[in-house]
């Protein structure tokens, strides 16, 4: 009996282990927007995109969140976590910028082209 116990405590505190450093899932860093734009200072393809995005007054059409992963690392890890919602990009060898996550399709948009006609429609 008295080993049906200890089995029973390992099993249950085995389970409490598991349930607290199971892995989670990706979260999206800013549900409410509709366009998630993850850039760099200093990178020429991202100052084309967000000068669009001024230029186009986009801000009024989408809600835009736009964060700078050079500098913020809290912005890096939350790359990090939405390019694993992608399975489009390939991050491999690294996460390319500009970066845009469609909030609502779930969806990436990899470059500074694809991240314009999307913003053009």
């Amino acid at each position: 009996m008295r080993k049906i116990i200890i089995a029973f405590i390992i099993l249950f505190l085995a389970y409490i282990g598991y349930q607290i450093f199971k892995p989670q899932p990706p979260t999206i860093p800013d549900p409410e927007a509709d366009l998630i734009l993850f850039w760099g200072n200093g990178c020429p393809h991202c100052e084309v995109v967000k000068n669009f995005i001024t230029d186009n007054k986009s801000n009024s059409k989408f809600k835009i969140s736009q964060k700078e992963v050079y500098y913020n690392k809290a912005n890096q890890k939350q790359l990090e976590d939405t390019a694993k919602l992608c399975p489009e990009v390939d991050s491999s060898k690294g996460i390319g910028i500009p970066l845009a996550f469609v909030v609502d399709t779930k969806t990436c948009l990899l470059g500074d082209t694809p991240i314009i006609e999307w913003l053009k429609k």
